[in-house]
C-alpha cells in the first residue's frame, strides 16, 4: 500500500547518508512525493529519473565530519533548492571496535561520524526552517544500544545520545514550529546486510520479532515520511522503535 503525502511537493528535504540503505530509500521516498531532495553523503551518488519520480534528487558529496563547513553548505543548498522544511539525519557508521582500542582519536571519530553532525547540521538547518515558518527534523538512532552486543560501546553511546539530543532539540525548537523526533530501527535488510545474509540470521531475526518478516529500508523511510508530515503535527521529542516487535 502506497500512502500519498502531497504536502511535500516542492519542499526542500535534506537526507544525509543517502548513498545507500535507509538513507537512499528515504531520499527516494521523499522525491516520489514531489520533494526537492538534497541527498548528502561522503560517497558519490547517482539517481535515476524513475527513482526521483515527480520530485528531484540532487546528490551532494560532502564529509559531514567537517563541521566548520556545515553552515556554509546549508546556505549554498538553500540558495539552490529553497528553504529547508525537512531534515533527516541518517548518516552513521556501526563500526565494531574492541573497548581497549577506544583511543582518543578513535572515540572522537566515532562521535563525529554518528552524533556530532546530527546536532550541528540541525543548528544550521533550523535557521532556514524558522524563516520558512517551521519544519521537521528526524534523527536516526538505533535499537542496538538497547541490547548488549559486544565491541560497540562507542556506537551505542552515540546512538543513545541521539535520543537525548532529540528531546533537547524538541524543547528548544518547538517555539519555532520545528518538530524533532527520532527513529530507532532494529535489524534492517540493507544492501550491506543482504550481501552476507544467511538462513540462520533470518531465522534468528524472525525468532526475535513478533512480526516474522525482514525490515526493509523502505519501512524506515515510510516512518520518516509520516513523522515529517502533518499527520504527526503534534508529535515531537519522541523516539519511534521500528524493529518488528522484538521481545
Amino acid at each position: 500500500m502506497t500512502i500519498s503525502y502531497d504536502e511535500f511537493a516542492g519542499q526542500h528535504v535534506i537526507v544525509t547518508g543517502a548513498a545507500a540503505g535507509i538513507g537512499r530509500a528515504t531520499a527516494i521516498a521523499f522525491a516520489r512525493q514531489g520533494a526537492r531532495v538534497t541527498a548528502l553523503d561522503r560517497a558519490k551518488m547517482e539517481f535515476s529519473a524513475e527513482e526521483a519520480g515527480s520530485g528531484s534528487l540532487l546528490p551532494v558529496a560532502y564529509d559531514l565530519t567537517l563541521a566548520e563547513g556545515l553552515a556554509p553548505l546549508v546556505d549554498d543548498l538553500v540558495a539552490q533548492q529553497g528553504p529547508v522544511r525537512v531534515l533527516v539525519n541518517n548518516a552513521g557508521v556501526d563500526r565494531r571496535i574492541a573497548f581497549d582500542d577506544l583511543a582518543v582519536d578513535v572515540w572522537r571519530q566515532m562521535m563525529a561520524l554518528n552524533l556530532d553532525h546530527q546536532a550541528l547540521l540541525s543548528v544550521a538547518v533550523s535557521r532556514s526552517m524558522q524563516e520558512a515558518g517551521g519544519g521537521a527534523i528526524v534523527n536516526m538512532s538505533s535499537t542496538a544500544w538497547m541490547k548488549l552486543a559486544g565491541n560497540l560501546a562507542a556506537y551505542h553511546a552515540a546512538k543513545a545520545a541521539i535520543v537525548g539530543l532529540t528531546r533537547g532539540m524538541a524543547r528548544d525548537l518547538g517555539p519555532r514550529k520545528i518538530r524533532v523526533n527520532a527513529i530507532a530501527p532494529g535489524r534492517v535488510a540493507t544492501e550491506r546486510v543482504t550481501a552476507k545474509i544467511t538462513d540462520d540470521w533470518v531465522s534468528e531475526t524472525h525468532d526475535l520479532q513478533c512480526l516474522k518478516d525482514l525490515i526493509q529500508p523502505q519501512d524506515i523511510a515510510a516512518t520518516a515520511l509520516w513523522l515529517a508530515s502533518s499527520g504527526a503535527r503534534m508529535i515531537t521529542g519522541q523516539t519511534v522503535i521500528v524493529d518488528g516487535g522484538v521481545v
